[in-house]
């Protein structure tokens, strides 16, 4: 038997030999998932021996990794917003990224006991949705989720978080949307189609139909535009996070009666999310 110390160094050289760019941290986390431990653990008791059957598992989930299998499809899980999120092959990651969307609704909506009614449209996960109701608790939310696998790990994301009375998911398109909200939030897939195969090898085993915004990179935000005019609230606010292409959509949403608010900046300085407003009633 082998110690926790000398598997993930083991593991780390391997994962960088094979262009791994973050094989330390890769290998920390993997053994955590194999023991079943925090990180506190795993810094604690780094000479602990570590018993050969959690030790070949540990070794079958490297050999993943070295093939750009992402970490949390390894371990099934993905933190967003503080929170643990259910993840599969079938699901895009939820990103640091798009946690600027959490943001901005916590700016727009200051009063956090409002009774918000809001639609998330193309869920996944369902983690943008999470994130707000979690901090809003007596606002209600609907996610629209075509994907039928990505729905139902949207669903089991709904449960793990306690959320079965204000949260409902719908194996539906968000062009099936009803009703009046008060806030619309989505990460539609906005990358064009040619730059799919440019993409790093851990993204390319993600999801196509949650990458794929068309030739032009447009199409899920036409046809958002089309849909917000219809079940958007007078003075609500749809809040979408963009990406390098959508850098002057803003020219485009007039054409559907609605109202270009602002953009948002992430960290890192780029456009990350446009932000709509609805002028008629």
């Amino acid at each position: 038997m082998r110690t926790v110390s000398t598997l993930i160094q083991e593991g780390s050289k391997f994962l960088s030999s094979s262009g791994v760019d973050t094989p330390y941290l890769d290998c920390e986390i993997i053994m955590q998932h194999v023991l079943g431990v925090e990180r506190s653990f795993i810094i604690m008791n780094h000479n602990d021996f570590v018993l050969a059957h959690k030790e070949s598992k540990f070794w079958q989930l490297i050999k993943k990794r070295a093939k750009k299998h992402p970490v949390s499809h390894l371990i099934g899980k993905r933190e967003f917003w503080n929170s643990d999120f259910i993840v599969s092959r079938d699901v895009l990651d939820p990103r640091p990224d798009s946690e600027t969307i959490i943001s901005t609704v916590l700016k727009y909506y200051i009063n956090k006991k409002q009774r918000l009614k809001i639609a998330d449209f193309g869920t996944g996960t369902g983690c943008l949705l999470i994130s707000i109701l979690s901090e809003y608790q007596y606002a209600i939310g609907i996610g629209f989720e075509k994907s039928l696998r990505a729905y139902r790990v949207a669903c089991k994301n709904v449960k793990k978080h306690n959320l079965l009375g204000r949260a409902k998911i719908f194996p539906r398109s968000w062009t099936e949307c009803r009703g009046l909200f008060d806030l619309v939030i989505s990460n539609p897939p906005y990358i064009k189609r040619d730059k799919l195969k440019t993409l790093q090898a851990e993204v390319q085993k993600e999801p196509k139909v949650a990458l794929d915004g068309g030739i032009s990179g447009l199409d899920c935000y036409v046809s958002i535009f089309a849909i917000l005019k219809k079940c958007l609230k007078k003075g609500g606010f749809a809040i979408l996070e963009i990406g390098e292409d959508q850098n002057n959509i803003d020219r485009l949403i007039p054409l559907y009666g609605l109202a270009f608010q602002e953009y948002v900046y992430d960290l890192s300085g780029m456009k990350r999310c446009i932000i709509i407003k609805q002028v008629h009633g």
